[in-house]
């Protein structure tokens, strides 16, 4: 049986096949990624994953947040200061210096060979702070997808 309009237009890509479900395109595919980085972080208080990818949209590198390799972490250990008070003794975006972890765009800034990162795309969970942004463009990452309070995506373009 030939391939025909149908087959297209309703999401089968062989006759006789059941149909596919449509494929995300390449900011959803990533930031689900980035989700999934956000499983390996190591905080009480948020779990953020970011992933940087290059123009050709293959992933280069995975960050998320917690302790640096090798310190005690802040869910696995009690080790964190900021990561014992509750919300009402520090505010989420408050000041972060009685705070171990690296964040995840850091992590996955760091651990990429540094001719890696212009016109690369960064994915993150959460909007990245103040501090993250500066070191994103000094990187000369040119793009950055995030995911809003309100789970809308977001993106911008820093080029």
């Amino acid at each position: 049986m030939p391939l025909t309009e149908y087959h297209v237009t309703h999401g089968t890509r062989w006759p006789g096949r059941k149909a596919q479900p449509a494929r995300p395109d390449w900011d959803t595919y990533f930031i689900e990624g980035a989700k999934w980085a956000s499983t390996r972080a190591d905080c009480t208080r948020s779990q953020v994953g970011a992933l940087l990818v290059d123009g050709n949209n293959e992933l280069i590198k995975s960050g998320y947040n917690g302790a640096p390799a090798g310190v005690p972490g802040c869910a696995s250990a009690g080790a964190c200061p900021r990561g014992k008070l509750s919300a009402e003794e520090c505010a989420p975006d408050s000041d972060y210096s009685n705070c171990i972890s690296d964040h995840a765009e850091r992590n996955a800034i760091r651990r990429c060979p540094p001719h890696e990162l212009p016109n690369a795309t960064l994915y993150s969970t959460r909007r990245p702070c103040p501090a993250c942004w500066t070191l994103i463009e000094a990187a000369g990452i040119c793009r950055v997808v995030w995911i809003e309070e309100d789970g809308e995506v977001t993106s911008t373009s820093l080029i």
